[in-house]
């Protein structure tokens, strides 16, 4: 029996979670996996294992010092005493507080391997606790873990580059995406009163946290300009986060309220997906994008910004030039990046949402286009089936 403990502050939505998930559900049947959370309310994503909570309710803001002091405090002392009880063969940390605590607490009864899903240096832009507090710890402790994971190549670049972490430890796995499954949830019935709303010709979708990190607002910005071209086109974007109410003023401001709809969180995302036209994914900066990993294995064209760090590897793995407007790339649209200046209706698109609205319009009125991407998205999505990334992870905490 292999025992391991996976480590993460929740199994609801993101990319951490995602890992999990897919690892777990795919391991070998003699593997034993513990996972502490530090709540196991509102668990989302399928798993195989024992969950452990830490009993901390979900607050309004993961960032705040408050809770994070709590979490830091309660995950040591839960962690010291497993390690020690459990006998581990790993422990697997996801996201930068737990990889703290995972260190701290020591490699002398398991290994102790971190997962890095974001880009730090980027995150530390629009973070005050990356920039001040993560950040420097990082360059402290990381190298201190026996191996680091990296979501994409451009991540575990930037840990060497930035953080000054051994080239020899750090490895980039991607996240994995189950293709049966996606399959499977491509042909669900939607219901009925969403019908109306998702087109194969006319639905432009993206999903992710309404925070400022996913860049939502150049979208409907984009969009607006969408609209005026071809009056039926619809978006809907899927998530829920602070910025809501900024989102819904600025669609009443351009007068589209009957083209956008806020749909919230479903857990059938990809049934919706492939009903639609083109998914795109406006963020400012990624670990590398599962949902854009996801939207590709829906088979439908695909937009995303250039943003840092992941698009490239997924949609443009040979493109080294800079982009002006947007980008026909092998997989899929690359639209210039965009800026992180939340701006109003009364300010002028700026380069980047000019690309980005003139690439979905081409987008939109082509069917010849959009099969070509589709087709293409197909194409790319097999490199991340879980079955492979599981493989890999196997191979690092074994070795």
């Amino acid at each position: 029996m292999k025992r391991i403990l996976m480590v993460c502050s929740t199994l609801n939505t993101g990319g951490a979670p995602k890992i999990i998930s897919n690892v777990t559900t795919h391991l070998p049947d003699d593997w034993d996996v513990d996972i502490l959370l530090n709540s196991d309310e509102n668990i989302e994503f399928p798993y195989k294992g024992n969950i452990i909570s830490l009993k901390i309710p979900e607050p309004k803001s993961r960032t705040s010092f408050g809770y994070q002091g709590r979490v830091f405090l309660k995950r040591w002392k839960k962690i010291i005493k497993l390690k020690k009880a459990r006998n581990y063969k790993a422990c697997i940390s996801f996201m930068d507080s737990a990889n703290v605590v995972n260190i701290l607490t020591g490699n002398k009864r398991c290994e102790v391997i971190i997962n890095i899903v974001n880009n730090m240096s980027a995150q530390a832009r629009n973070e005050p606790i990356y920039r001040w507090f993560v950040n420097p710890l990082s360059k402290i402790l990381y190298n201190r873990a026996d191996k680091i994971v990296a979501l994409s190549e451009e991540v575990k670049t930037d840990m060497v580059q930035n953080f000054g972490i051994k080239s020899e430890k750090i490895t980039s796995i991607y996240c994995s995406i189950d293709l049966d499954d996606i399959a499977h949830k491509k042909l669900l019935e939607i219901p009925e009163k969403d019908k109306i709303w998702f087109d194969k010709n006319k639905t432009v979708v993206t999903a992710g946290r309404m925070e400022k990190q996913k860049g939502q607002w150049h979208l409907i910005r984009a969009f607006s300009r969408v609209v005026k071209e071809i009056p039926d086109a619809r978006l809907v974007i899927f998530g829920n986060g602070s910025l809501k109410a900024y989102f819904t003023k600025l669609v009443c401001d351009y007068h589209i309220e009957r083209n956008v709809l806020f749909y919230g969180f479903t857990n059938q995302l990809n049934t919706y997906i492939a009903r639609s036209a083109v998914f795109v994914f406006p963020s400012l900066y990624e670990g590398f994008g599962t949902a854009l990993q996801e939207a590709l294995a829906c088979d439908i064209p695909c937009v995303a910004t250039d943003y840092i760090s992941g698009a490239r590897e997924q949609l443009a793995p040979y493109l080294k030039d800079e982009i002006q407007g947007y980008y026909k790339a092998e997989y899929g649209i690359i639209v210039q990046g965009c800026s992180e200046d939340m701006r109003d209706s009364s300010t002028p698109l700026d380069v980047s949402e000019q690309g980005m609205a003139a690439a979905l319009i081409e987008l939109l009125r082509s069917e010849e286009l959009r099969y070509y991407y589709a087709q293409k998205a197909k194409e790319r999505s097999k490199i991340y089936d879980v079955s492979e990334i599981c493989r890999q992870w196997i191979e690092i905490i074994e070795k």
